[in-house]
């Protein structure tokens, strides 16, 4: 079982990557800037959700859903960036 420390990190980690890039095709790509700041807020939303999440998990049960959630999301997410 991962620890929320590690966790948190993962996830922190993922939305990092996802603003970043959302960031570099607004600034390089005018005509998809509202599609990336709309990809930006769901990103936000996510991690905030998934957080919540993470701090109520008490069983090893809980924990492995939401890491099978954030790993869905992070290939989700990475296929909306790269259709920008």
């Amino acid at each position: 079982m991962a620890s929320k420390k590690l966790l948190k990190k993962r996830l922190k980690g993922m939305v990092f990557e996802i603003l970043n890039d959302c960031d570099e095709v607004i600034v390089n790509e005018g005509k998809n800037a509202d599609k990336a700041d709309s990809l930006i807020d769901e990103a936000v939303d996510f991690h905030d959700e998934v957080i919540a999440k993470i701090n109520v998990a008490k069983s090893k049960k809980d924990f492995n859903d939401i890491i099978a959630d954030v790993t869905k999301a992070a290939e989700d997410f990475d296929k909306k960036v790269k259709s920008l």
